[in-house]
């Protein structure tokens, strides 16, 4: 009987015009294995080393928004319904409670926003310890102090922004007798913290 010998098959031929992939066993189905391997792993380690180290080039940074996520819809509300920007809104809240919607001062002031018991029940609505009701009547007494600062003629919207929080620390009586921020070092401090922490922290919550 006749012995058929077969060429041997040349590189890149295998499987060639038959639309069949080129036999497991082949050392080219190896070296092409290998390859596709080098080539995952490859992308594999730029897409993790992109990730480690930034966005690309031009491209600007997310940042973690500051005000807690519960509430951000109600301080940009209050912020609205008060006239004044979102950011001062924000930063007050931070000053007063540090987002702790159960704290107390020493004094008796309650709540998210600190309100006084007696202050509570002209502006607010059911719980002070209620973290949005606290937001709602900050942006409900902001706005009355606004109307109340206004008989001291501020030359700018920045002096009745500060009005209105030295108001709100001392009282809008203190404020009217002294003709502007009263001269106590508490509500100076206060006023320039939140001030801070408006142009910083809070800077561009707005929508």
């Amino acid at each position: 009987m006749a012995t058929t010998v077969l060429d041997p098959a040349r590189p890149g031929t295998e499987g060639a015009g038959t639309g069949e992939p080129a036999p497991r066993g082949s050392p080219w189905f190896l070296l092409a294995s290998v390859v596709l391997l080098l080539i995952g792993t490859g992308g594999l380690f730029h897409a993790n080393t992109h990730e480690c180290c930034g966005p690309p080039s031009g491209e600007e940074p997310s940042r973690a928004v500051p005000v807690p996520e519960p509430w951000g819809d109600d301080v940009l509300a209050a912020a609205e319904l008060s006239g004044l920007p979102p950011e001062i809104v924000a930063a007050q809240l931070d000053v007063e409670s540090r987002w702790d919607p159960r704290a107390v001062s020493p004094a008796g002031a309650q709540g998210l926003a600190q309100f006084m018991p007696d202050t509570w029940k002209r502006y607010g609505r059911g719980d002070p310890f209620d973290p949005r009701a606290a937001i709602r009547a900050q942006g409900v007494y902001l706005k009355d102090l606004r109307r109340m600062v206004r008989r001291l003629a501020p030359a700018s919207a920045q002096e009745e922004i500060e009005l209105v929080l030295a108001a709100y620390n001392a009282g809008p009586t203190a404020v009217l007798r002294h003709g502007g921020i009263p001269p106590f070092a508490e509500t100076r401090g206060y006023v320039a913290q939140i001030r801070e922490l408006a142009a910083t922290k809070y800077a561009g919550i707005g929508p």
